[in-house]
């Protein structure tokens, strides 16, 4: 019988994972498999506190946002704990699902946790805290922490596009050097991704798909300078919209195994859509195939 821990978020997306236990226990028993249940942010305290043998399951699930699996992977690389990690996503956005091939109905990603691949793949050191697929400042990276957790259920996505406009008004840029590789960049910057996906904000093919791989030890790194009027704007968005980043005005996009960047003040940063802090200077390291995590069959 395969022993499963099953670490969840009750609040995520419109809490649909707290409103079916029953028929997750149901089908893991069913599958010939004994289920633990364990609330995402009691981890640490069941682990250390209750003594809960992490090294005694055979699989370990995790259902929410993907900023419950970054609390969950994080959890497994502070405690140097290699463990396959399968994921049932219920957010409201669900990047990260995306770029790996995980079905986004419920039925179907519990049996992809039997079912699927284990693959490994990428993720991000930022400054010594853990990222599976973005590092992100600037336009918009506050929207995914800002958003009410009440609107994000009752108006999934939408919350988000809602929330963001609300920013437009705000647009400010930040002077900063930005090293990839031996190359440094330097300019007044409105957004900034340093990224290891497919999606990002719920916005697909954000980059160019051809240059996306989520297992070959480097970022896709996407800089914008603010432009100076609207119709500067719409050219950028232009740009993104065609996957045309190469010569386009106002942007940058380099691919890097390590990115340092320092700016001229502390700047708020997003983790996979969670507040990360403010920092001066930061140090991103790519942690190559450092995740084991069942994907698509």
């Amino acid at each position: 019988m395969k022993k499963v821990l099953f670490v969840f978020n009750p609040v995520a997306g419109t809490a649909r994972v707290k409103k079916n236990l029953f028929e997750i226990v149901d089908f893991y028993d069913q599958n010939n498999c004994l289920v633990t249940l364990c609330p995402a942010r009691k981890m640490a305290e069941y682990a250390d506190d209750q003594g809960l043998n992490l090294n005694s399951f055979d699989l370990v699930v995790c259902s929410g946002g993907d900023g419950t699996l970054n609390l969950i992977v994080s959890f497994f690389q502070k405690k140097n704990l290699d463990v396959t990690i399968a994921y049932v996503p219920s957010g409201s956005t669900n990047d990260y699902a995306y770029s790996i091939g995980i079905p986004g109905n419920m039925d179907a990603a519990l049996r992809n946790t039997l079912n699927g691949t284990p693959r490994r793949i990428d993720i991000g050191n930022f400054n010594g805290k853990y990222f599976l697929y973005v590092a992100a400042f600037g336009i918009f990276t506050k929207t995914s922490y800002s958003t009410p957790q009440k609107s994000k259920n009752l108006l999934g996505h939408m919350a988000y596009i809602l929330e963001g406009i609300k920013q437009l008004s705000e647009i400010r840029s930040y002077h900063m050097k930005v090293m990839g590789g031996d190359t440094v960049f330097e300019g007044d910057y409105m957004l900034g991704l340093v990224t290891n996906t497919l999606s990002v904000g719920g916005f697909k093919n954000l980059l160019p798909r051809e240059n996306i791989a989520l297992d070959d030890g480097e970022f896709e790194v996407l800089l914008i300078q603010k432009p100076s009027n609207l119709a500067e704007m719409h050219g950028i968005i232009t740009a993104l919209l065609k996957e045309k980043l190469e010569n386009a005005a106002y942007i940058t996009f380099f691919k890097s195994s390590k990115v340092v960047a320092h700016a001229e003040e502390k700047i708020a940063w997003t983790l996979d859509g969670e507040y990360g802090g403010e920092e001066q200077d930061v140090e991103i390291l790519n942690m190559e195939k450092q995740l084991a995590i069942v994907c698509e069959k």
